[in-house]
């Protein structure tokens, strides 16, 4: 079958949609091309609504990865009791090890501890006149850094329990309390994107709304000859679609350099403390997040602005 001449409409429905499909994408693309000052800012706007609340995330993501692999890691001191000789102090050791949630486990013995003492204390001339060694037999528990505080608790609680344990010495307080910042700042963080991401939808809804305004008599003339709403919508969605993923790639420029440029004074300072830290930036996942959710708010945003104004469109 042979096409008609150039510019022949296609001659069957799904290649009709499918023309006006590409023929939107294509226009809608070379008006934003067009006016680069009013694309640029576009742009600007949805990715700084974006960036924002990622760079807020990712840095909370840095600084809990700061907090596992710094020298404050969480250990349990598990003080045995008198009665828990050697044998039974390695026996407890050896099931402590074949728990899932903790990584290394230390026994240190009583003469061990008793020289430890005496070395940085200097007090061996007053010990020696004890009939016995005070110290108990000591197990270092680490537990999995990548547990909760609340999984801590819990476990700290079932190690009080064990029968060979007389006292458990951990503070869990500052886990806690890291733990309960990170959570307050992702729902900060959250909550201002979803603020900031209303407001780029308002904008992008108005832009849109000036589009639908500019070319009212378009829009009439395409109802007339029996364009639905769908049809007259089309373009101003792809206009939306385009300003979203724009934004988006601009939001990932924004938080890369931003990165870029603070990654140096930071690693700087945790080397300080002894603690050598890479700063992550943003992986593929985050960076296709950003720009799903740019494009999810362009067209959200056309689709709501076009489909509220040209309900409003009829000939008369």
């Amino acid at each position: 079958m042979t096409r008609g001449g150039i510019g022949a409409a296609p001659r069957t429905p799904l290649s009709a949609w499918l023309h006006h499909h590409r023929e939107s994408s294509r226009q809608s693309a070379y008006k934003l091309f067009i006016e680069p000052l009013s694309t640029l800012i576009t742009f600007l706007m949805v990715g700084i609504a974006l960036a924002l609340p990622a760079s807020l995330l990712l840095t909370l993501d840095n600084l809990h990865n700061v907090a596992g692999t710094g020298s404050t890691a969480a250990r349990f001191s598990l003080l045995l009791t008198d009665e828990t000789d050697q044998v039974g102090a390695q026996a407890v050791e050896q099931a402590l090890r074949e728990r899932e949630a903790v990584v290394a486990v230390e026994l240190v013995t009583r003469e061990q501890a008793l020289a430890s003492f005496i070395s940085a204390t200097g007090l061996g001339a007053a010990l020696d006149s004890l009939s016995q060694n005070p110290l108990p037999h000591t197990l270092l528990v680490k537990p999995d850094p990548n547990i909760t505080g609340s999984a801590l608790e819990a476990l700290a609680t079932e190690l009080q329990n064990l029968a060979a344990v007389d006292e458990l010495v951990f503070d869990t307080l500052w886990q806690s309390r890291l733990e309960a910042t990170l959570d307050f700042g992702r729902r900060l963080a959250w909550g201002l994107g979803m603020l900031m991401a209303i407001g780029a939808v308002l904008v992008l809804a108005n832009t849109v709304r000036l589009g639908i305004e500019s070319r009212r008599d378009e829009i009439i003339v395409i109802k007339l000859i029996g364009g639905g709403d769908a049809y007259a919508r089309r373009p101003f969605l792809y206009t939306g679609l385009w300003s979203g993923v724009g934004g988006g790639i601009t939001a990932v420029l924004l938080v890369s350099m931003l990165f870029h440029y603070v990654a140096p004074p930071v690693e700087s300072l945790l080397a300080l403390y002894g603690n050598p830290f890479e700063l992550e930036g943003l992986g593929f996942g985050q960076t296709m997040s950003l720009l799903v959710a740019g494009a999810g708010l362009g067209l959200g945003s056309a689709w709501q602005a076009a489909g509220l104004h040209l309900r409003h469109m009829e000939p008369r």
